[in-house]
């Protein structure tokens, strides 16, 4: 019998003894998801827009903003406009007619902590959930890796736990714990390890029934019996898999100051846990961008990881059959200060932006929001998507996030009811019929 086949047997076994346990009988494993997906990019330490999407060109009289804009203009790609700086060109020619951009989004804050708090839960103090948090909880509560994150901020809020998938090499153990890593043959025979399993869920049970765990106990145990319930869809996952940790995407150097990212390794597994069946929300992260010193050759060297991350995004989703069915959302911290520093770097700023994209959006190639030449925000209108100076208001994450729990379908649902933006406006970002530009 082969390797995998032999797993798959044994999980197929041990799910269905583990249904016979009182407990285990609450944590039945799911139908596979067939729901949409949502992704999350993280472009930690503070991305500067005013050389992607929110492009700023240098002003008489002012400090300069970009070296760039010396002898280069502003491009556009269908309706959006870029700077044309790293990979930038290749990006929105390509992939502009999927996407929003959401510019002048105002993070109120030059700090880290509070800046990723603000723009990835929508609130800037604690408590509140990432959108991608809120996707799982609604839609696909009970599946084993749900909501997966790969660093960066992540909050379930009480609501449902994340998945970390850091170590590929550990996922392998965990998913063929009798394999032989260097050969096909099993450690145990299969009698052994249905023998094992069945104490495991003895000795769990009688912990259960001791009466003496605290809550907290009996949530972690509870949890760990749902896992084991669900190892044979936990197989779904195997059956997608490369053959070897050595067959996934390798780390890219993005540059010696920054160091290497496994970007591409996160995005993979993401994409073949949506595949499976197995998870529908994952939060991705690409580290680097507090580009204090020498801020033009780091930048350049993210942004062109950025595009080629993005890229491959939607090349291995088409491949791996998901793409129709993903929602990707991009953002960072804030943005970087609109002039240089002392050290040719760049310090904090609160205006950032976002990205949403689809495949084949009906809102794509359009941006909302708008700033000045200083990179300051105005204010927009939330029905129009206009400047709006007297009845406008600034845009804040909560805006956004509102906008997207709407067209994700999750506002006014369970998961959302503790957790409102109160007496916040709604905007129209997803109208296509509306633009700033």
């Amino acid at each position: 019998m082969k390797r995998r086949e032999f797993i798959r047997s044994l999980a197929l076994a041990t799910g269905s003894a583990a249904l016979a346990s009182p407990l285990s009988k609450l944590y039945a494993a799911p139908e596979d998801y067939t729901g949409r997906f949502l992704l999350v990019l993280q472009a930690e330490g503070g991305w500067d827009v005013t050389s992607l999407c929110d492009p700023k060109t240098n002003v008489p009289g002012e400090l300069e903003i970009n070296h760039w804009a010396r002898s280069n203009d502003v491009q556009s790609a269908g309706n959006i406009p870029y700077a044309p700086f790293a990979n930038n060109q290749a990006l929105f020619e390509k992939y502009h007619q999927d996407m929003l951009v959401i510019n002048g989004v105002d993070a109120q804050t030059n700090s880290h902590t509070t800046g990723v708090l603000h723009n990835w839960s929508g609130r800037n103090a604690v408590g509140y959930p990432t959108i991608t948090a809120m996707h799982a909880a609604h839609y696909s509560p009970d599946l084993p890796l749900a909501y997966i994150n790969f660093g960066g901020f992540a909050d379930g809020a009480r609501m449902i736990r994340y998945n970390r998938l850091d170590d590929v090499y550990a996922l392998y153990d965990l998913l063929e714990p009798n394999r032989i890593p260097w050969d096909n043959r099993p450690v145990r025979m299969q009698s052994d390890m249905e023998r094992i399993a069945a104490a495991q869920r003895a000795s769990m049970q009688r912990r259960v029934n001791s009466g003496t765990i605290t809550p907290r106990q009996q949530d972690n145990i509870n949890a760990y019996l749902a896992a084991k319930s669900t190892a044979n869809n936990l197989s779904s996952f195997l059956n997608v898999l490369p053959p070897s940790p050595e067959d996934f995407q390798q780390d890219i150097e993005i540059h010696p100051d920054i160091g290497s990212t496994d970007v591409l390794r996160q995005i993979q597994l993401a994409i073949l846990a949506f595949e499976s069946g197995m998870a529908s929300a994952a939060d991705t992260i690409l580290f680097g961008h507090d580009t204090h010193t020498n801020h033009d050759a780091q930048h350049i060297a993210l942004f062109s990881a950025l595009e080629r991350t993005i890229d491959y995004i939607w090349t291995y989703a088409n491949e791996r059959g998901v793409a129709d069915r993903l929602t990707l959302v991009i953002g960072s911290d804030f943005s970087r200060t609109p002039h240089y520093n002392a050290d040719n770097g760049k310090d904090h700023w609160p205006i950032g932006s976002y990205i949403v994209m689809e495949q084949g959006a009906a809102w794509g190639n359009r941006v909302a929001g708008l700033t000045d030449g200083g990179h300051n925000a105005y204010k927009i209108n939330p029905s129009t998507l206009q400047r709006d100076d007297n009845n406008g208001t600034i845009i804040y994450p909560k805006h956004v996030h509102k906008a997207l729990r709407r067209y994700l379908g999750i506002e006014n649902s369970a998961v959302d009811a503790n957790f409102l933006f109160n007496n916040t406006e709604d905007f129209d970002f997803f109208n296509p019929s509306k633009s700033t530009i």
